[in-house]
């Protein structure tokens, strides 16, 4: 997958205005949120058959009626379309606007630190009352992903090294820090923390490999 000329145009959207066509597709993100956490803490001992088979058909009637709209898989999927839609702030399973998956987490620059902060609901449950191990780490690989832009270039994540120093809670605001390290030549080190009030919860460690030659494609691509 191609990157972006400006490393910036990995991540920002240019904040599209909340008004029109994306406004209303943020809102059925909402509401299938919504959905989504209500199905994940469905007590199937205490709701009747007939009660199931309806939401099976109310789900399949929605799924049936998404499918032939227009679809950004005619334009390669939503990491080749341009503009808003192309950036991880608007796609991302992690931080993506536009994704149901996504808690999500939020992401932005402050010089040439990052700072982002998430709620973390029940269907990203690990431990009773934590977030899952796999989601601490997926939210650390954006982080610093987004952090790597500070030296100027746009890398692919080499490796990810994640010390948990405490469990992360669910339904409680997580705060998160992030900066490059060093640079050498197509390697950036970067670092990132994350913390719930003044516990520290988990840090990270990594390594993003910039493209050693232009990618075909990428005039225009984030444009």
């Amino acid at each position: 997958m191609p990157l972006p000329r400006d490393a910036h145009d990995v991540y920002r959207t240019d904040d599209p205005p909340e008004d029109g066509p994306r406004a209303r597709k943020h809102e059925l993100v909402r509401q299938t949120k919504r959905a989504i956490e209500d199905i994940a803490l469905l007590d199937i001992e205490r709701t009747g058959m007939a009660e199931l088979d309806a939401l099976v058909d109310a789900a399949r009637a929605l799924a049936d009626k998404l499918e032939p709209l227009p679809s950004l898989r005619e334009k390669g999927g939503a990491a080749m379309a341009r503009g808003p839609d192309a950036a991880l702030l608007e796609r991302s399973g992690i931080t993506g606007r536009s994704n149901p998956l996504a808690a999500p987490l939020h992401l932005w620059s402050e010089g040439e630190l990052t700072r982002g902060w998430a709620v973390y609901t029940a269907p990203y449950e690990g431990p009773p009352g934590c977030l899952h191990g796999g989601f601490v780490a997926a939210a650390f690989d954006d982080l610093l992903g987004w952090a790597q832009i500070a030296s100027g270039r746009a890398g692919f994540t080499g490796t990810l090294t994640i010390k948990m120093r405490r469990p992360t809670p669910l339904g409680e605001r997580i705060d998160y820090e992030a900066g490059v390290d060093r640079v050498q030549g197509r390697k950036i080190w970067c670092w990132g923390k994350s913390r719930c009030g003044s516990q520290l919860l988990a840090e990270a460690e990594g390594l993003f490999i910039s493209p050693a030659v232009p990618w075909p494609g990428l005039e225009g691509m984030a444009g």
